[in-house]
């Protein structure tokens, strides 16, 4: 079944996951794994892996990190301006950095 992503509307702040927030959750998720909490999903069900299951489970940061990629993560982000206006932004809706780089890759070849 292909993943349809829907379009929602995202008033403050960029439509993409800024680096900033993207270090926020990994550091975040990195600190719970470490602490114990369970981890989500299946680390051997990812398509695509750069590092072995061997070395991912003794490092909280690069579990986070797949599990941040694989998109089981259930958190919100909160952007807030000066004048006090915010927006509660499930991380689904965000596109991430590194979505469309492997088809951008695949057409330069």
């Amino acid at each position: 079944m292909v993943k349809r992503k829907e379009i929602h509307k995202i008033d403050i702040g960029p439509k993409m996951l800024t680096r900033f927030e993207y270090a926020r959750i990994l550091g975040a998720r990195a600190l719970q794994i470490s602490m114990g909490a369970p981890v989500l999903g299946d680390l051997s069900a990812t398509e695509e892996k750069s590092i072995s299951i061997e070395e991912e489970q003794g490092d909280p940061l690069l579990i986070a990190e797949d599990e941040l990629r694989r998109d089981v993560l259930p958190i919100l982000i909160l952007r807030t301006l000066p004048n006090g206006k915010s927006q509660t932004i499930p991380l689904d809706w965000l596109e991430k950095p590194w979505e469309g780089r492997k088809e951008a890759l695949m057409a330069n070849k």
